[in-house]
């Protein structure tokens, strides 16, 4: 038998439009013009009718895409995208349990929330298991999303950890001159004269004009803001894993931990290796071996879209790459981050570095 067939099965066009697929009409398959999504084979019993879906959080955590098409791309995970497929995961009665597997620094509080959501959503509308499994990295807002999971298991040598949140990065150039090859462009110089307009209405409105210094008020605000994000966090992670507030506070901080550290912690329930950690969902869901492990795959656009003209366009891996980069240089200053690791380089020309 064929270890890598697809399993079709009929969706809302919603989630179509969220992979980036026109739906198309016609056709007693297409349940009234819903594009189908589809499962690709991983591992396990090929025969069995019993699912078991895996799920990336790979790279940087982000809200949603600046064009369509971008589910699935590598490096970044879209929280609401990934929301829409554990939606169409939760209707599904062959799905018995989420393999979640994460590889991540973090990202934007809102897309680490959106995914805990749904997991969370996922759980208490099928009652059915999810295990998270770290692999070599999750990390602020990769904790944030995995926390919802029944048990949290993570691969030798990897770490986990850095529970805070940073806000947006604010420049201030001291009585700059002259910038290089037009703004962030080329960076700064202090030559040949400079002039700066910015026109704004309401007390901080112009908060983060690089050439202005941010006042003691607003640097007050915003850090607020951050507490605030912080609190949130620390009361989020004390809840789901029946860790004390003031340890996290006091503590662990915003540290990150080695494996065995964490489970002294209570963040992670231990090491073990991919397959014993599968082996872990399957029973949970009370499987045992009477399981496949799948993915979800890519629809490809029907005969008919093609005929018609409707089907879109693939991006280029250009393509992708330029709209991941206004994305990634987007949350670096408007953003509220659960992030690890130095924001200048997820948009180093926004911060006069080179690329």
């Amino acid at each position: 038998m064929n270890r890598f067939k697809t399993w079709t099965l009929t969706t809302l066009g919603a989630i179509a439009l969220t992979l980036g697929i026109s739906a198309c009409g016609g056709g007693p398959e297409d349940s009234g013009g819903y594009e189908p999504l589809t499962y690709d084979y991983v591992t396990g019993d090929d025969d069995s009718d019993n699912y078991l879906l895996q799920i990336h959080i790979d790279g940087i955590i982000l809200n949603s895409p600046a064009g369509s098409g971008l589910f699935g791309v590598s490096g970044v995970t879209y929280g609401y995208e990934l929301q829409e497929i554990l939606e169409k995961a939760s209707e599904d009665d062959q799905v018995k349990g989420i393999f979640l597997r994460l590889s991540t620094p973090g990202g934007t509080v809102v897309g680490s929330d959106a995914i805990y959501q749904a997991l969370a959503h996922y759980k208490e509308t099928t009652g059915n298991p999810i295990v998270a499994y770290v692999e070599g990295l999750s990390a602020s807002g990769g904790v944030w999303s995995m926390v919802a999971a029944d048990v949290i298991y993570a691969a030798p040598g990897s770490i986990v950890g850095s529970i805070g949140v940073v806000g947006p990065t604010l420049l201030f150039f001291d009585d700059p001159v002259a910038i290089d090859g037009g703004l962030f462009g080329g960076g700064i110089t202090t030559r040949n004269g400079i002039q700066q307009f910015a026109i704004a209405a309401g007390k901080g409105k112009d908060l983060g004009n690089p050439f202005r210094a941010p006042t003691e008020e607003e640097l007050q605000v915003v850090q607020t803001a951050i507490n605030n994000e912080y609190s949130n966090f620390v009361t989020h992670v004390a809840t789901t894993r029946d860790i004390a507030e003031q340890t996290l506070r006091e503590e662990m901080g915003a540290y990150i931990f080695d494996v065995e550290t964490a489970e002294a912690y209570n963040l992670i329930d231990g090491t073990l290796g991919r397959p014993e950690a599968l082996a872990e969902l399957a029973q949970l869901a009370a499987l045992e071996a009477d399981y496949q492990l799948v993915q979800v795959s890519y629809p490809q656009p029907s005969l008919l879209n093609l005929l018609l003209g409707k089907a879109p366009e693939p991006l280029t891996f250009e393509q992708q790459q330029s709209l991941i980069q206004a994305d990634l240089c987007s949350i670096t200053t408007t953003s509220v981050l659960a992030y690890h690791g130095d924001i200048t380089t997820l948009c180093p020309s926004q911060y006069g570095l080179p690329e």
